[in-house]
C-alpha cells in the first residue's frame, strides 16, 4: 500500500513540476515584465509606507496585472515553483520519508514507523534511472538500507547489510552465522511476545531477542521460539557490486535468503532516524520514537 501512495506521489510530483516550470518560464516572458515596471514606478512611494501598506499596495499592483484567469492560474503555479524544486532537489537527492509496512525490521523498527532515508551517504543517484553520480561512503556490514526489490523494483524493501562483495557467509538460520571465517556474536537479551505471518495468518508467539554484534556495529535482533524459518544451513558467497539483506526479525522477514542478492544499482539509501511512528498521529501508537536513530 504504501509504495503505491510513493508511486502516485512520485507522478503527481512530477506532473506539478513541470507544470510550474512552464508556469514560471511564461509568466518571466510576459508579465513579469510589466509587474516589474510598475512596482518600479512606484518604489518612491513604497519607501514611505510601513510593512503592512507596502505589501497591500505590492498585491493590488500584481492585481491590476492578472487581470484574466489565464494569468491568475499562471501566476499561482509560477509562484510554486521555488517550492516544487525545493521538494524536488530534497526528497530526489537528500533525504527522501519511507513508512514500514511490515515487522520484519523488528525489534528496532515497527510497523508504521515514518523513517527518513539518506540518499546522498552512500553517493549521490538520479531519480527514477538510480543511476549513481558520486561514489559517497562505502556501504558497510550492519547498514540499514533501503533497496528496490529485485523481483518487483517498483517495491521498496528496508532490510540490513549482511554481506558485502567478496564475503563468504555461513549461516544455519539460527544462532550460528560466520562472515569469512569469524563468528558473529549475538547474546541473549530477554524474551518478547510478538505475531508472525505464517499460512494460517497472524499467530501469536514467544521470540528471543538477541544483540548481534556485526564487524563492531550492535543491534537488536529476534528468533520465534516456536517457528523458525524453514531453511537448510546455507553458505553464501557474495559477488561483485551485490550484498546480502536480512531482516532483523529473522523468522517473519523476506529477504535475501529467499530472493538472492540485492545489485548495488537497485540501492536507494541509508535508513537513518525514525522520525515517528503513525500511530501516534491518529492516536493509535506509541509517541516515544521521535527522531531516533536506527542502530
Amino acid at each position: 500500500m504504501f509504495d503505491s501512495l510513493r508511486e502516485s506521489f512520485e507522478i503527481i510530483l512530477i506532473v506539478l513540476f513541470i507544470i510550474a516550470t512552464l508556469a514560471h518560464v511564461l509568466y518571466r516572458s510576459t508579465f513579469y515584465k510589466s509587474v516589474k515596471a510598475d512596482l518600479k514606478a512606484n518604489a518612491a512611494h513604497l519607501q514611505n509606507l510601513n510593512r503592512k501598506e507596502r505589501r497591500g499596495l505590492k498585491q493590488h499592483i500584481l492585481s491590476r496585472h492578472l487581470d484574466r484567469f489565464s494569468r491568475k492560474l499562471t501566476y499561482f503555479f509560477a509562484d510554486l515553483f521555488w517550492v516544487l524544486l525545493f521538494v524536488v532537489v530534497v526528497r530526489g537527492f537528500l533525504y527522501e520519508p519511507f513508512v514500514i509496512p511490515s515487522g520484519s525490521m523488528k525489534p528496532g523498527l515497527q510497523v508504521r514507523d515514518i523513517i527518513l532515508v539518506n540518499k546522498y551517504s552512500k553517493g549521490l543517484r538520479l531519480p527514477i534511472t538510480n543511476t549513481r553520480l558520486t561514489e559517497g561512503n562505502p556501504i558497510q556490514r550492519g547498514d540499514v538500507i533501503v533497496f528496490k526489490y529485485p523481483e518487483d523494483p517498483k517495491t521498496s524493501f528496508i532490510k540490513r547489510v549482511i554481506g558485502l562483495p567478496g564475503d563468504k557467509i555461513y549461516y544455519d538460520n539460527r544462532n550460528t552465522m560466520t562472515i569469512n571465517g569469524q563468528p558473529v556474536t549475538q547474546t541473549l537479551t530477554g524474551k518478547a511476545k510478538d505475531t508472525l505471518t505464517s499460512n494460517q495468518g497472524e499467530i501469536s508467539t514467544d521470540f528471543s531477542v538477541y544483540q548481534s554484534d556485526l564487524s563492531g556495529k550492535k543491534f537488536a535482533i529476534q528468533y520465534a521460539d516456536h517457528y523458525p524459518t524453514q531453511l537448510p544451513p546455507r553458505e553464501y558467497i557474495i559477488p561483485k557490486n551485490k550484498y546480502l539483506m536480512m531482516g532483523d526479525n529473522r523468522d517473519g522477514s523476506r529477504d535475501g535468503r529467499f530472493f538472492g542478492y540485492v545489485d548495488d544499482a537497485l540501492i536507494i539509501g541509508q535508513a537513518k532516524r525514525i522520525a515517528l511512528n503513525w500511530g501516534c498521529l491518529v492516536g493509535k501508537g506509541k509517541c516515544n520514537r521521535f527522531f531516533k536513530a536506527i542502530q
